[in-house]
């Protein structure tokens, strides 16, 4: 039997999301029938949601509709303060184009069990473009009812104007040493015209692009000239492990980590190795994606209308059931979000937790995630443990709140890695 470990208590100088009161706007996808919800670089597939303000970067935004045929989608985007609620700035103030504009390019499935019809936009484009930089969400939703979005992503667009230098470091405090990964880095802000550095600028950091466990506003230990040094010994993050994976390229025969893969009412069944808790055992390194996903049929030309979906199932072989919160089937093939989609029921009679997710073929990252009953933050401590050592990647935004139009910049932006 495992013994049960306790959530970590220890309190850091920072503020993360769950604290943040006020009118955030959480990433939706409002319909079930709206499927691989995705938006990255039109040219790196895993690169994060990041343009360069007044450059060539360009997202694409996509989705799959199962329900097939045409509708009319249309979209829109919202510039965000640091926090991701809603701006003082009108669409004027940040959009250059059209305020509203319709999702034209679609293409229908071909040769798939799954019938659905493929919807894409890339951004900036001809009808529309971004006058500031700042944290922005594109919103979607369908022919008449503007004020319930179906689909809401967040994105970042940024100024590379103030100079970082980041690193990952293992923690010096006893407390932290062996879990966590400690993060030092300064930000030179000659070139901006700042006079109250403290008040000013702002800085949040993520790890592998989640949100539940952002750190926003850790205050710099010092200030020296126009250097801001950020090396507190409590500025960590919980290391996690590498993640899991399977394949699912190919639905003809059983692949990487997939035992069982069946056709049953006209759709691929496929069932994933079954898994046990790590929490106790040794780490050891394997190349991962951090919890993306990359899209992949075998013997198809285009995977986005010729890649076919399968029910995705996921076993956790554990002793007893976990009554202090849930557990998620976790990554970016739920958006790194635990909700009702993602959430594992228990078996009392087999002692398995269980899960069934919908998805398009591809390669898949996941962990099995834990979420107290009052928390909004995931943790790993039934279900992967945490070691200093693991590989993950980390985005650090600066922003500079500008008190004349009272919004938030982002200035500077630095995406790096703890062991590359």
């Amino acid at each position: 039997m495992f013994a049960q470990p306790q959530p970590d208590t220890l309190q850091m100088d920072t503020i993360e999301i769950s604290n943040i009161t006020g009118s955030i706007i959480e990433e939706q996808v409002n319909n079930t029938n709206l499927k691989t919800v995705q938006l990255n670089r039109s040219d790196l597939q895993l690169a994060y949601p990041i343009l360069l303000l007044d450059s060539e970067d360009e997202l694409v935004f996509s989705f799959d509709d199962l329900r097939g045929g045409v509708r009319n989608y249309y979209y829109t985007f919202q510039h965000c303060d640091q926090n991701w609620e809603v701006s003082n700035l009108t669409t004027y103030d940040y959009l250059d184009g059209y305020e509203e504009n319709t999702i034209d390019n679609y293409s229908f499935s071909f040769g798939t069990l799954q019938a659905y019809t493929h919807y894409s936009v890339n951004f900036p484009n001809d009808n529309i473009d971004f006058k500031v930089s700042g944290n922005y969400v594109v919103k979607v939703w369908e022919e008449d009812n503007r004020e319930v979005p179906l689909i809401v992503k967040r994105f970042f667009v940024w100024e590379e104007l103030a100079s970082i230098n980041a690193k990952v470091y293992r923690p010096n405090l006893i407390e932290y040493r062996n879990n966590y990964q400690e993060l030092n880095f300064t930000v030179d802000i000659r070139n901006l015209d700042i006079s109250h550095a403290l008040d000013e600028i702002r800085v949040t950091l993520f790890q592998n692009g989640r949100y539940d466990n952002a750190i926003y506003n850790s205050k710099p230990r010092m200030i020296t000239n126009d250097l801001l040094t950020y090396d507190k010994d409590d500025l960590v993050f919980t290391a996690g492990k590498e993640y899991r994976h399977f394949d699912t390229k190919t639905l003809n025969f059983q692949s990487d980590m997939v035992r069982k893969i069946t056709k049953e009412n006209g759709k691929y069944q496929v069932y994933v190795n079954v898994d046990e808790s790590r929490l106790y055992q040794k780490y050891f390194y394997e190349t991962d994606i951090n919890g993306q996903f990359v899209l992949q049929a075998d013997l198809t030309n285009d995977v986005n209308t010729e890649g076919d979906y399968a029910m995705v199932n996921f076993v956790l072989k554990y002793p007893y059931v976990i009554t202090s919160g849930e557990l998620y089937v976790f990554g970016e093939l739920n958006n790194n979000q635990m909700n009702d989609q993602n959430k594992m029921t228990y078996d009392y009679d087999l002692q398995q937790y269980t899960a069934s997710l919908y998805l398009k073929q591809g390669y898949y990252n996941y962990m099995y995630m834990y979420k107290g009953a009052e928390s909004s933050k995931g943790e790993l401590i039934y279900t992967e443990g945490n070691h200093f050592e693991s590989e993950n990647d980390y985005q650090l935004f600066i922003y500079q709140h500008m008190y004349d139009r009272d919004y938030d910049r982002i200035i500077g932006c630095s995406m790096f890695n703890s062991v590359k």
